[in-house]
């Protein structure tokens, strides 16, 4: 549950920009410990910063958790055109248990690739790894993510805006606006219908 409440919060977060403690309650129902675990989560990870005394915003762009010791990784990973998890440790002052935790990470995003492997001293191997074109691509800007708000829940937070404010109501360009979102969650959740009945 936490993990959910987590998404639902980083979600409302990146479609309000700024919000208070109170907004997150009155939106999922949840209770104030409930949300200030999640908070101090997102602080943490820098979704989040606090703006005032439980008003906080938003993060556009957030630097990656250890990012000084991945962004060495990233480095030594660039200027090799083959390599292996124990030479990337190395080269980057990393343990090799959090290098392989790394690569195990790189390979399910399609980062790295598997290019062979190569023997040891003690008779075994070792996988060797090359950067894809799409890891290439993000060794350019390793530990800089951006958070796409999911477009379902964008879609219902707009919609709630015009239909609460009473905008939708009195203006017919609004009322318009509020219709596309109907459509847009209304598609998406016939999708999502759709895709479970597969």
């Amino acid at each position: 549950m936490d993990k959910v409440n987590t998404q639902l919060i980083k979600n409302f977060a990146a479609v309000n920009g700024a919000f208070k403690n109170a907004d997150i309650r009155a939106a999922f129902n949840l209770t104030s410990s409930q949300v200030s675990d999640v908070i101090t989560k997102l602080l943490k990870e820098n979704y989040i910063r606090r703006i005032s005394y439980g008003l906080y915003r938003f993060c556009d762009v957030v630097k990656t958790p250890n990012f000084e010791i991945n962004d060495k990784l990233w480095k030594a990973m660039k200027i090799n055109n083959s390599f292996t998890a124990a030479q990337i440790s190395r080269l980057a002052g990393s343990s090799l248990s959090h290098t392989y935790r790394q690569f195990s990470f790189y390979s399910a995003e399609g980062y790295i690739r598997q290019h062979g492997c190569k023997p040891t001293t003690n008779k075994r191997t070792e996988k060797v790894w090359r950067l894809t074109s799409k890891g290439k691509e993000k060794a350019q800007n390793p530990n800089i993510e951006t958070f796409q708000p999911d477009p379902l829940v964008m879609a219902a937070v707009n919609l709630n805006r015009l239909v609460c404010s009473g905008v939708a109501v009195r203006d017919p360009e609004a009322a318009k606006q509020a219709l596309n979102f109907v459509e847009q969650i209304k598609n998406g959740l016939e999708d999502v219908a759709a895709s479970s009945q597969a």
